[in-house]
């Protein structure tokens, strides 16, 4: 994707939509864990400079790992369910990776058709909608012809 969408906070900065994302499934994964985004005036260690996601373990209050900017969301959900095992094999380490990518794939498609149940209520609820089916015709929600 060459435009990454973004989405507001609530103070009022914008963050990645694909981070955004990965901050809910890193929940649905563990509901203790959350990814945070460290602001650049809040970043003290080198560490929190180079890398400012940070995957924080909230019954612990510690920081369970740090990602940087340039991690893809993947890279950063594989990480976490490979956990601190740096030496596993190579097998895991590819099935690792390939649930990261399909879990957020699966994301992205239930946000898809949450935004079309969302649209689709919506239309239901407008009093003057109407339907463009094949060749211009128009109809009602009742399919009653409107010309």
């Amino acid at each position: 994707m060459l435009f990454d969408p973004a989405v507001p906070t609530d103070d009022g900065r914008w963050v990645s939509e694909n981070f955004e994302r990965l901050a809910r499934i890193v929940q649905d994964y563990d509901p203790q864990f959350e990814l945070r985004w460290i602001p650049p005036e809040n970043r003290a260690t080198l560490e929190e400079r180079a890398k400012p996601y940070v995957i924080w373990d909230t019954v612990t209050n510690s920081p369970v790992f740090f990602a940087s900017e340039l991690d893809s969301p993947a890279d950063i959900l594989e990480k976490l369910f490979l956990g601190d095992n740096t030496k596993g094999d190579v097998l895991k380490k590819i099935d690792a990776h390939n649930a990261a990518v399909q879990a957020i794939k699966m994301k992205e498609e239930m946000d898809a058709r949450e935004e079309k149940m969302e649209y689709a209520a919506w239309l239901m609820g407008t009093e003057k909608n109407y339907i463009t089916l094949g060749k211009g015709r128009k109809v009602d929600d009742q399919l009653r012809p409107l010309e």
